[in-house]
């Protein structure tokens, strides 16, 4: 049994995770991952070949298994200065180190690890230190002197113009000292590591003690007496970790069971009384308030984001969100609805134009614009203004005007049980509009949106599939804002 980086990185998140993926592979069978995961690992991938770039001279060790680690061998013999991919398997620890570098006057290498990210994270499972000092330790093993471990990270303050800038996409941080001392700690891990997956399975995984969103792949399997919705599902519980810990003690899983309630505050207590009455809780006079201050032609706007770790257009960076599309139900006082959309098809030029430009003249300066979670479409709207000055008092009178109606979920004015402690919109709307479902259409989540984007504008997508991934976009954007106007014709009639 191989135990890579990867097997490592988990067994410090959920180590029983980690033994059933190598005892019981078959419950990983079904388990797909999702767009965004997909995209995480594709990214990854490309910001370590990108990252090559700093290093024109590299040699990539290009074949797998047995083979690459002889190969890595046949390097390092020949005191090759730069490796890519350089190989090695020591007793059951099996590594692939992103970059190497020979250092002839001391002898030894230089490791380096490239991460798609912004900055140094030291926080399991994506702990960068603890990942370094795994891969040294392996290498070390092999007999060979790492003199200095570093990570090289994409840089939050790069804009791309042009051709990109390596030197400056990329940022290189010197570690040494703290994987020398994480070192031990990390060999310690190691061993415990090995026997645990020689140990019979244990009955439960350490997530019983997080919430629902910080739980791995296999909680229900390994907590079968925890009920589907559960105490793990109590709004943001995992915060509130000495309430939280104290009912998992004494066994307290479902929220009825809940037996001092008295604890809870706020949206915690809110959604346990609407659990315990079996109805919603809704404070009339507020949504009243909030819906009465709203000035027609209202306008129910959502955008569509796409990110990528090596930034592809002009006036943006690593992961900065480039607004492609948006959608906009417009109702009038007398109830009429009109609906306007637009979509970057063909990205050329100045990127964004366009789009705001028809935004221009699809808004009304007069009404209320309305959005879900509305802090991503006002931080859309300021790099909008920050790319185009001429237009930035535009987008700054609709943000400063801009009513988020989540709000009315997330300041407990309506609370249902069935939201799950959440007020996402994809929670929200099949429980008070179960007639609306994303689930008939090809797109039913923003990641997707994205990567189909992402896949519309490619060169090497036919243009029969352009055609029906626009159609797709075009579905999937508009019932982002068809919801809105759904859930507020709901609220206003209660």
């Amino acid at each position: 049994m191989r135990i890579t980086k990867t097997d490592y990185l988990e067994y410090t998140f959920c180590k029983k995770n980690l033994w059933l993926k190598k005892h019981k592979s078959e419950l990983f069978e079904n388990v797909e991952l999702s767009d965004f995961e997909k995209k995480i690992i594709e990214e990854g991938n490309l910001a370590d070949e990108e990252a090559r770039n700093l290093f024109p001279a590299g040699v990539l060790v290009d074949s797998f298994g047995q083979d690459a680690i002889d190969d890595t061998k046949q390097y390092i013999d020949k005191k090759e200065k730069i490796l890519f991919q350089a190989t090695f398997a020591e007793d059951v620890f099996f590594i692939r180190a992103d970059i190497l570098i020979y250092d002839k006057e001391k002898d030894g290498y230089e490791l380096y690890e490239v991460k798609a990210s912004n900055d140094v994270k030291r926080k399991e499972p994506h702990h960068y230190i603890n990942d370094l000092a795994f891969q040294k330790s392996v290498i070390e093993k092999s007999g060979i002197n790492i003199i200095k471990t570093g990570v090289i990270h994409l840089n939050r303050e790069y804009k791309r113009l042009g051709k990109i800038n390596y030197d400056e996409l990329f940022v290189i941080v010197d570690l040494t000292g703290e994987v020398e001392e994480s070192q031990e700690k990390v060999k310690k891990q190691m061993s415990e590591l090995k026997q645990y997956l020689d140990m019979p399975e244990e009955k439960r995984c350490e997530c019983l003690y997080r919430g629902r969103n910080a739980q791995c792949t296999t909680f229900a399997y390994s907590n079968p007496d925890v009920p589907e919705y559960s105490v793990h599902d109590i709004n943001r519980i995992g915060a509130s970790k000495k309430i939280f810990f104290d009912w998992i003690d004494r066994g307290i899983y479902a929220i009825e069971d809940i037996d001092n309630p008295d604890v809870l505050k706020g949206a915690k207590k809110a959604q346990y009384d609407a659990c315990s009455m079996g109805k919603p809780i809704v404070d009339q006079i507020a949504i009243k308030e909030a819906l009465d201050r709203l000035v027609f032609p209202l306008h129910f706007f959502d955008y569509e984001g796409f990110v990528s770790a090596i930034p592809m257009f002009d006036g943006f960076g690593a992961y900065e969100q480039i607004p492609f599309q948006y959608s906009l139900h417009i109702m009038q006082k007398d109830g009429s609805i009109e609906h306007k959309e637009f979509l970057i098809t063909n990205p050329k030029g100045d990127l964004t134009r366009p789009l705001v430009e028809r935004m221009k003249q699809d808004i009304d300066p007069n009404g209320t614009v309305i959005a879900w979670y509305s802090s991503y479409e006002k931080q859309r709207n300021e790099k909008l203004a920050e790319l185009h000055p001429d237009f930035a008092k535009f987008l700054e009178n609709i943000n400063e005007g801009m009513f988020d109606l989540m709000t009315i979920f997330s300041e407990n004015y309506y609370v249902d049980s069935a939201f799950k402690g959440s007020a996402s919109i994809k929670r929200v709307l099949p429980v008070i509009v179960p007639e609306l479902s994303y689930k008939i259409l090809n797109i039913s989540k923003g990641d997707q949106a994205s990567e189909r984007w992402e896949k519309m504008i490619s060169s090497d997508t036919s243009e029969e599939e352009k055609k029906q991934i626009e159609k797709d976009l075009l579905e999937y954007c508009k019932m982002d804002t068809w919801a809105m106007v759904k859930i507020y014709e709901f609220l206003k009639r209660i």
